[in-house]
């Protein structure tokens, strides 16, 4: 019987221990969201790399205002608001600054792409995302050859199926273009035809490419001839479908 009576004791000491230890967790973590509700509320928004829209329009976009806490922000979900809200914002990098700052880099589209679709022109990023509708203007690079299907700002370049893999292959030829910081040097892509693309270069030189060209290497080799081989008053046609390539003047 005393030895029941024992093992009793010990049963309800020990449901006793763990139920104290249980509420001494809550009242930590209580302790804890309570400090970060008083002592780190947003009081400053720090906004860079914006030019096309203001400090306000980029923080409302993301749902993020001074008073917020700073650390129950969403970072990913208010960098993703921010790119899809705003279309000529590429990306967004949002990082906290203790006590009370919250910073936001952001990097906007510069050279971009105008494409026929519904009810005309449609501007596109170097990344094939649709920003705007209207005129191409003279540092846009013009391409032909596809059309947009349903176009929607801040979505993604849609064409028809049959369209589909020039598409992709744009898109790569434009991220190649970016790297080497030469889109702006291209005026007009057409891909009408399905034995090669062409490029208008610098005014002056339309440049042939095959469709499965690794893009990045043809670039380097055309700005090595166009910058280094040729004269400044040259003008013709350089063909890089080939292993060598071929500058015929004209």
């Amino acid at each position: 019987m005393a030895a029941r009576n024992r093992r009793r004791r010990r049963k309800r000491k020990g449901s006793f221990s763990f139920l104290y230890k249980l509420l001494m967790f809550f009242v930590i973590c209580g302790a804890i969201v309570a400090a970060l509700a008083v002592f780190f509320k947003v009081d400053t928004i720090e906004v860079t790399g914006n030019s096309r829209y203001t400090q306000q329009e980029i923080a409302d976009s993301g749902g993020i205002h001074v008073g917020d806490n700073l650390f129950l922000i969403n970072k990913f979900s208010a960098a993703e608001a921010i790119t899809r809200k705003l279309p000529y914002i590429s990306s967004v990098r949002i990082s906290r600054k203790l006590p009370d700052t919250l910073c936001i880099a952001v990097e906007e589209n510069g050279v971009l792409c105008a494409i026929e679709g519904t009810g005309g022109d449609w501007l596109l990023s170097s990344t094939g995302k649709v920003v705007e509708q209207g005129a191409a203007g003279e540092d846009v690079t013009r391409i032909t050859g596809l059309t947009a299907v349903e176009p929607e700002v801040g979505k993604p370049l849609q064409v028809p199926a049959e369209q589909t893999e020039a598409r992709d292959s744009l898109l790569q030829l434009l991220q190649a273009l970016g790297s080497k910081n030469a889109l702006s040097r291209c005026s007009q892509i057409h891909l009408e035809d399905s034995q090669q693309i062409t490029l208008r270069f610098d005014g002056r030189f339309d440049v042939l490419m095959a469709w499965d060209a690794d893009f990045d290497y043809k670039l380097e080799c055309l700005l090595a001839v166009v910058d280094t081989k040729l004269e400044a008053n040259e003008k013709g046609t350089i063909d890089l479908k080939r292993k060598e390539i071929r500058f015929i003047p004209g």
